[in-house]
């Protein structure tokens, strides 16, 4: 909670109690003063700076979704063309399924349910866009949960569709599925439905990918598909004994989930012209892998640093009452537009390696999860987001210069608000939805600041 790391225990517990019972005031100089021993006098103040923030795009981002299967390209004038495709399990609906030893195959067809569409103008809604389907060759794990995971080799190069599809946007169409692939769903065994582990080793899933645009004009749709909604029919044919002991051959059908509990999205952004190290009037905001606000954990620690010197106070306990990101954005001139392609809510993100610097995982910082804490909803009425990064600037400011590296960088992006089956709550880089918004940069007139609410009071030794 404060930036030295000297100060005694107790006289740090109440200085922060005494910062709790003044935050919400700005600027009396002697509010504080009866709260801690002796002659002690906390200071009570606020300070806005200048952010020193630039337009970066990051190389990968998690790309596991519980959610949705995101398929379809986008095309904007600005931020240039976006392409998302998908994968997601195929599972049984039923766990005693038993194809008997005299199974003959009649077919199979997919029910692919797009649920919503995404598009920015009217005359796309309709568009036909065609997509090839693969199975999966490797199973659906960890290695696979980034954006950029999925290459060539992680999926048969023959299509399980007997043509490529074609869709238009909401429904369900069908899609004949060929007769090899059809054979390895009839070829399962009664143990591999009542093993779940042993029969997605066997069936590992199927990858949705979209045709590329043809040419460079905007426009184009993007498609939701909800989990758990697409289903793959088996019909078959069997032999079936009857109570009086005769035996009757009978078309039936089987069924089985395409796209449950997970999906992962494999999504690509063309904005990285983008990015800039001295932004003007425009700051740049793509979701998923696109340009994104980016600051320096470096430059920040210095433009802290900076101020205490300049106001001399290296011998000052300081404690944070609060720190606040705002971006501002101007009014929009198509208000229907804004509505659909801005997001809700940004956040401050970090950005964590994971197995190697090129695959990274976007995590919101802890301050998400303080009460009261402002987490970047969207303010129409000011035209701004506002976000608490209280406890990180205590954890930056706290930090050796020479200790702070990439791993505290700050990108800005959307966030999402997860909800799991048991009712418990957890914030998340929104990776199922695509948005963009160009903010303010460093130069306009309403430009991103960083504002600190303080108090201090001397260190006497």
């Amino acid at each position: 909670m404060l930036f030295r790391k000297t100060a005694p225990a107790v006289l740090i517990t109440l200085l922060a109690a005494a910062m709790t019972a003044v935050s919400c005031v700005d600027n009396d100089r002697t509010m504080g003063e009866g709260l801690i021993p002796g002659t002690a006098t906390i200071t009570v103040g606020t300070r806005t700076f200048d952010l020193p923030v630039t337009n970066r795009t990051i190389d990968s981002v998690q790309s596991s979704n519980s959610t949705n299967m995101l398929i379809g390209t986008l095309t904007d004038d600005t931020f240039g063309t976006m392409m998302a495709h998908s994968a997601s399990y195929i599972l049984p609906y039923s766990d005693s399924t038993d194809f008997g030893d005299t199974r003959e195959l009649i077919g199979a067809y997919l029910s692919l349910s797009i649920d919503s569409t995404y598009y920015l103008d009217p005359n796309q809604e309709g568009i036909h866009q065609r997509i090839r389907i693969y199975k999966l060759t490797v199973p659906m794990d960890s290695t696979l949960q980034f954006c950029n995971a999925i290459a060539p080799d992680c999926y048969d190069p023959v299509p399980v569709t007997v043509s490529d599809p074609v869709i238009y946007g909401k429904g369900t169409i069908k899609v004949d599925l060929t007769e090899s692939f059809a054979s390895e769903l009839l070829a399962l065994e009664k143990e591999d439905f009542e093993d779940i582990n042993l029969f997605i080793d066997k069936i590992k899933g199927l990858y949705v990918m979209t045709e590329d645009p043809v040419g460079s004009a905007s426009g184009g749709r993007l498609n939701y598909l909800n989990l758990g909604y697409s289903t793959i029919n088996l019909n078959y044919r069997t032999d079936v004994t009857r109570n009086d002991g005769s035996v009757e051959r009978v078309d039936t059908t089987e069924s089985f989930v395409f796209g449950y509990t997970t999906a992962l999205n494999k999504f690509s952004t063309s904005s990285a012209h983008l990015e800039n190290d001295t932004p003007g009037d425009a700051l740049y905001l793509e979701g998923l892998t696109g340009v994104k606000p980016h600051i320096s954990a470096k430059a920040l620690k210095e433009m802290i640093d900076a101020w205490i010197a300049e106001e001399g106070l290296e011998d000052d306990i300081m404690v944070l009452s609060r720190a606040e990101l705002r971006f501002p954005y101007e009014k929009p001139d198509d208000y229907d537009r804004f509505d659909k392609e801005h997001p809700a809510r940004i956040y401050a993100f970090t950005s964590t390696p994971w197995a190697t610097d090129t695959l990274r995982f976007l995590t919101p910082l802890d301050d998400v999860y303080r009460s009261n804490a402002t987490i970047g909803d969207i303010d129409r009425a000011n035209m701004v987001y506002s976000l608490d990064i209280t406890a990180y600037m205590q954890e930056l400011l706290m930090t050796p210069s020479e200790e702070i590296d990439g791993s505290m960088d700050l990108w800005i992006a959307p966030l999402l608000e997860v909800t799991n089956s048991y009712g418990e709550y957890f914030y998340d880089l929104d990776n199922g939805n695509y948005n963009k918004i160009i903010l303010n940069g460093p130069s306009a007139e309403r430009h991103p600041t960083l504002t600190l609410t303080y108090g201090k009071t001397p260190l006497h030794e």
